[in-house]
């Protein structure tokens, strides 16, 4: 049984999208759930995050909130997360502000990718590049480099692929997930959870366990029944 509890974190529209057809494209700011998803971050060891998310925001999500950054001094955390990028491609930018930022970086990627990129030793450079497989990454080596570094909490902030890598792998704990009102809609939009699907009988069942509504956006936190 792994030390490490990991909670996923995920805004999504009324109609189950994580982003619009054109995830570039300008979305309406929701600050009720900007301070929600601060708050839950502030409590992580380490931020997971997938390639095509970190393409899209271009940097780490990072606290500014004193009262929580005095909370984590107090805990004895560092002032901000590990972020580490989850890429089976490794088709990251060397130019993103990510590489940018004060704060830790890691890569998760795999020995095919590695060798695949022309980028591989400017990344090395610029992030703690992690090889977890020749092809496939194995979630069981991650969980048991980050247990021996000391991480106990981990957040996922999608997307959908990075989230649906976990739950295959059974490594989600709980989730947290804010309805949004509004409606997006297109059949490639994405969702919270991507990846090949799951039939009925094997689909992971969740346990409703709290629930806030803050003007017309509704907070959902559920744990993953064993």
């Amino acid at each position: 049984m792994s030390t490490i509890q990991t909670t996923v974190i995920l805004a999504m529209t009324a109609d189950g999208k994580i982003s619009p057809v054109d995830s570039k494209a300008p979305r309406n700011s929701y600050p009720v759930d900007q301070a929600h998803l601060e708050y839950q971050v502030s409590l992580a060891d380490l931020v997971l995050m997938g390639a095509g998310t970190a393409r899209n925001e271009g940097a780490a999500f990072t606290i500014e909130n004193p009262e929580f950054l005095a909370a984590r001094q107090f805990r004895g955390q560092s002032p901000q997360p590990i972020t580490c990028v989850v890429t089976a491609s490794l088709n990251l930018p060397p130019d993103m502000n990510f590489f940018r930022q004060d704060i830790e970086r890691w890569i998760f990627t795999t020995g095919a990718a590695i060798e695949r990129s022309s980028d591989a030793t400017t990344l090395h450079q610029l992030a703690k590049l992690i090889e977890l497989g020749d092809t496939d990454l194995d979630w069981d080596r991650a969980y048991d480099l980050m247990a021996e570094q000391g991480i106990r909490k981990i957040f996922a902030l999608g997307g959908g692929s990075l989230t649906a890598s976990l739950v295959q792998a059974g490594r989600v704990d709980d989730w947290w997930l804010t309805i949004l009102p509004v409606i997006y809609g297109g059949e490639s939009a994405p969702t919270p959870v991507e990846g090949e699907g799951f039939l009925p009988n094997d689909a992971p069942k969740l346990e409703l366990i709290e629930t806030r509504q803050i003007g017309s956006e509704l907070f959902l936190h559920y744990r993953t029944l064993s």
